[in-house]
């Protein structure tokens, strides 16, 4: 007999007390992989690592937030040094009131104009530029003034300068800064620390050791703030700037991106091309099949428009059964053989219904360039003038127009 069976000899108090305490260790498991697994679910690792999985759109909106917060903590310090003089009057001897002088001036001299940068529209790595100078700003005055009141002189070490490590540290976690960013700075601020004490001989000492200690762990809960805050802002973008069922970008975003684009047509000359797809006879599939069999075919055309595109082409969905890419950087020519082949690949593809009906998909494909000097509200007529123009020409095709006129090309 299998040793989980119980005997029929066993007496019955044995048996009911086994019984709850297999339970309960069976649920205690089932509880504790569900918590891991939701955890798993709702965090991934790559979204706080680094800025490599997020697109771009997102890397400059939180560009924007950071460079909000930042202007506001350049001037609130770049304001506060200045109101400190009295403080320092007070306490410090007439020798190193005098010394403070000089720092001071260069820390409100160096953070308002950076403060100041921050007024204007920045790409995410001038940000992160003038994120670094602040902090680096603000090492270089603590570094300095430390050395001045750690040199002769009876005054109590004033917590305004003796604990500025732990408040710059502290204030990284106002920003929602990936791991990578958050663990430079904090080492960063370390530096600075470490080389004072070096300067002043103390490196070597319980106190150094025990404050690089204390740095390591608010750091470590400042990374965590930050992370947290990186999270939050990636999920409420997501959920406001992605269409949830083929997890492209939307029309709002689109049309953000499309603006981007014609700034750098104007400063580097380059030019870009416009695509917009529509999916052929897509209300009688929705009819006879049902909408979730719609939503399959919506899904599957969109991931045939993903892969068929390069890495940094925009592509998004522009409505209902229709999908708008941005080919960068595209001609005329090269960006009609990457629409005929994205044709080629819907019309090469079947989803299957429930019923077991094979359904083939269709798109019609409107081409266009865009103009150097025109709204892009024109260039989008134009594509879609282009896209009509292929469903009157029977569908599944691709059609290119430009000021001269039409180009049709497919089945």
């Amino acid at each position: 007999m299998p040793p989980e069976v119980a005997s029929p000899t066993q007496p019955p108090q044995d048996r009911r007390q086994r019984t709850p305490v297999a339970s309960e260790v069976d649920q205690d498991k089932r509880s504790t992989f569900a918590c891991c697994a939701l955890f798993i679910y709702r965090f991934r690792l790559e979204d706080i690592v680094s800025t490599r999985y997020h697109s771009d759109d997102f890397i400059e909106t939180r560009a924007g937030y950071i460079a909000v917060r930042l202007r506001y903590m350049a001037m609130f310090y770049a304001a506060a040094v200045p109101l400190w003089i009295p403080v320092d009057y007070l306490l410090l001897s007439r020798e190193h009131f005098i010394a403070m002088i000089l720092p001071k001036l260069f820390l409100t001299a160096s953070l308002i104009p950076l403060g100041m940068l921050t007024l204007r529209k920045h790409t995410s790595h001038q940000i992160h530029v003038i994120f670094a100078l602040v902090f680096i700003v603000a090492g270089m005055f603590y570094f300095a003034s430390m050395l001045i009141l750690g040199q002769g002189g009876a005054e109590p070490m004033l917590a305004g300068y003796s604990l500025m490590p732990f408040m710059l540290i502290a204030m990284l976690g106002v920003f929602p800064l990936t791991l990578v960013w958050g663990v430079a700075m904090s080492a960063l601020i370390m530096l600075f620390y470490l080389a004072l004490e070096i300067a002043l001989g103390r490196l070597l000492t319980i106190d150094t050791a025990n404050m690089v200690w204390v740095l390591f762990i608010l750091a470590g809960v400042s990374l965590w703030v930050q992370s947290s805050q990186l999270l939050m802002l990636l999920k409420l973008y997501r959920e406001s700037t992605r269409d949830p069922l083929t997890g492209m970008i939307n029309r709002r975003v689109l049309m953000r991106r499309l603006t981007t684009e014609i700034a750098h047509r104007k400063a580097d000359g380059s030019s870009f091309c416009i695509l917009m797809f529509d999916l052929d006879r897509f209300k009688r599939v929705n009819d006879n099949y049902g909408h979730l069999i719609g939503d399959k075919v919506l899904k599957t055309t969109a991931d045939i428009l993903q892969q068929g595109l390069r890495e940094h082409d925009i592509v998004a969905r522009f409505g209902g059964e229709e999908f708008v890419a941005v080919l960068p950087g595209f001609g005329s020519d090269a960006a009609m053989v990457v629409a005929e082949r994205i044709r080629a690949n819907c019309h090469d593809t079947y989803v299957t219904a429930p019923n077991g009906d094979r359904i083939q998909l269709s798109t019609s494909v409107g081409v266009t360039e865009y103009e150097a000097g025109e709204a892009i509200e024109a260039t989008l007529n134009r594509a879609d003038e282009s896209l009509y123009k292929a469903k009157e020409l029977g569908r599944n095709r691709v059609v290119h127009s430009q000021s001269e006129g039409f180009v049709s090309q497919g089945s």
